[in-house]
C-alpha cells in the first residue's frame, strides 16, 4: 500500500510543474486526469513488483488516490465545488488498510471544505480523548504490540547497543531516559549489563523523566526486582515534569559516574515550543554526558504549503498502516496534520542535525555492533521484510517498503574541562 501512495505522487508530480501556480484547474484537466489514470498502471506495477497486470481492484484504489489528491489540490487553490466533485469518488468506508487511510483522509478533507463554505454542524459529535492517558491505561496491549513491530524493536535494540558500546568500560552508569511511554528496553539493557565481562559494573542509575500521567512507579519496582535476579546495583528515579518545566529539572550528577541520554521520540514532543528543547539540551550539556542517543520520526511536517504537508502525511500513514496491517492484525492508526494528535513538529535527521550543532552537539557514528544487529533483525520474522535499512550521514533510517519513518542517531556532547580552584 505504501508503494501505491507512492506510485500515484509519481504520476502527480510528473504534472505538477504545470499546474502549480494557477488559481483555477484548467478546462481540460479532467481529460488529463483519465489519460493518467490509463497510464499509470506500469509505474505502479515497476514500484510494487508486480509480475502481472493490475487487478481491477488495485486500479480502483489507485484511482481513488489519485482523486484524492487532486482534491487535496483543488483545496489550495480554493476551488472547494471542484474538491468535492473528486471526493465523491472517494469510498467513506472499507476494510482493507489503503481504504482505511482513503476514509480518514477524504473525512478530513470534508470537513476542511465545509469550514470554508461555512457548513458546519453544530450538533455535530466531537470525540476528544488525552492520548497519553490512553496510552497508560492499556500498557499490557502496547507492549505486547511493540513486540510484533519491526521499527520500535529494531530503533529500540540498536539505540541501546550504541549506548553500551560507547560505555563499555564505565563501572557507574547514569541512564537518563527523556521518555513519553512505557520502556521495556531497559530490562534489555540490563541483561546486556550483566553480561559484560570485561568491567564490573558498580551502580546502574536510571533517571526517567517523564510526564505526570505516567505512573513509572510500578516500573521502578519490577525493574529493581529483574536487577536484584541480576545483580545489578541499580538506582530509579523519576522525574516527573511537564515539557515546558524541563529546563528547570536537576538531575543530579555524582562524582565519577558515565552519563548517557536517551530520547526516544522525545525530540517533536518538545520542538513544540523551541525553548522546551534549547532548555532542556543546556541542562544535559552541563552533565557532559559520554553519549546521546536520539530516535524520532524521519519526516517533516512544517512545511507551509498544504499540499506536500498532505501528500507527505498521506504517504507516511499508508506506510504506517501497512505495517500495523503486515505485523498485528488490523490495527490502523489515523493522520491529523492541524497539531493535536498529530505529526504537526516533526522532522527530518537533517533539520536535527543542523539544530544540535548551534550548541556544539555533533553526530557520532553509530556502533558496528549495533548496525549489525539491526540488519540480522530485518529477518526474525517473515512479515518484517518489508523493513529496510539505510543511512543518512551517521544516522540508521529505517523504511517500510522504502519509505522513511524513523530515524536512530548518536551524538556527541562538547567536552567540559572542570577547573578546580587551587
Amino acid at each position: 500500500m505504501a508503494g501505491l501512495i507512492r506510485s500515484v505522487e509519481q504520476v502527480q508530480d510528473s504534472n505538477e510543474a504545470s499546474e502549480r501556480g494557477r488559481a483555477k484547474p484548467s478546462l481540460d484537466r479532467s481529460k488529463k486526469r483519465d489519460a493518467l489514470c490509463l497510464n499509470f498502471s506500469s509505474i505502479v506495477c515497476e514500484s510494487l513488483g508486480f509480475k502481472s497486470a493490475l487487478s481491477s481492484q488495485n486500479e480502483n484504489h489507485l484511482k481513488h488516490v489519485l482523486m484524492l489528491l487532486y482534491a487535496a489540490e483543488d483545496f489550495l487553490n480554493e476551488d472547494y465545488d471542484q474538491a468535492e466533485s473528486h471526493l465523491v469518488s472517494v469510498p467513506t468506508s472499507g476494510h482493507l488498510p489503503i481504504e482505511r487511510v482513503l476514509t480518514c483522509y477524504a473525512k478530513y478533507l470534508r470537513e476542511r471544505i465545509d469550514a470554508k463554505k461555512c457548513r458546519i454542524d453544530l450538533e455535530r459529535q466531537v470525540n476528544r480523548f488525552d492520548l497519553e492517558a490512553e496510552m497508560r491505561d492499556i500498557k499490557d496491549a502496547i507492549i505486547a504490540c511493540e513486540q510484533k513491530l519491526p521499527l520500535i524493536q529494531i530503533s529500540n535494540y540498536a539505540a541501546i547497543q550504541t549506548i553500551l558500546d560507547s560505555l563499555s568500560s564505565a563501572e557507574k552508569i547514569h541512564f537518563i531516559d527523556i521518555c513519553r511511554k512505557l520502556c521495556s528496553y531497559w530490562i534489555v539493557m540490563m541483561q546486556a549489563l550483566s553480561n559484560r565481562k570485561n568491567c564490573q559494573l558498580k551502580q546502574l542509575k536510571i533517571t526517567a523523566v517523564c510526564s505526570p500521567v505516567y505512573n513509572v512507579a510500578e516500573s521502578g519496582k519490577l525493574l529493581s526486582s529483574i536487577a536484584e535476579s541480576m545483580n545489578i546495583p541499580l538506582v530509579f528515579k523519576t522525574l516527573l515534569a511537564e515539557k515546558s518545566a524541563l529546563a528547570n529539572v536537576h538531575f543530579e550528577p555524582e562524582e565519577g559516574e558515565k552519563v548517557a541520554v536517551f530520547m526516544d521520540h522525545s525530540l517533536h514532543w518538545l520542538a513544540a515550543c523551541t525553548k522546551n528543547v534549547e532548555g532542556l539540551l543546556r541542562g544535559l550539556k552541563r552533565l557532559n554526558p559520554h553519549v546521546m542517543v536520539a530516535v524520532d520520526v524521519e519526516e517533516s511536517f512544517t512545511t507551509s504549503s498544504f499540499g506536500e504537508r498532505f501528500r507527505g502525511a498521506l504517504s507516511m500513514s499508508s506506510a504506517v498502516v501497512d505495517c500495523l496491517e503486515s505485523c498485528l492484525e488490523g490495527e490502523r492508526r489515523c493522520i491529523d496534520d492541524t497539531g493535536g494528535i498529530g505529526f504537526s513538529h516533526h522532522r527530518r535527521i537533517d533539520f536535527w542535525r543542523e539544530y544540535f550543532s548551534r550548541f556544539g552537539i555533533l553526530g557520532t557514528e553509530m556502533s558496528e555492533a549495533s548496525l549489525c544487529q539491526a540488519r540480522l533483525m530485518i529477518g526474525v520474522r517473515a512479515c518484517w521484510s518489508s523493513c529496510s535499512l539505510g543511512m543518512n550521514g551517521k544516522s540508521m533510517i529505517l523504511c517500510w517498503k522504502g519509505i522513511p519513518l524513523r530515524f536512530v542517531s548518536a551524538w556527541k556532547f562538547p567536552i567540559i574541562i572542570q577547573k578546580h580552584p587551587k
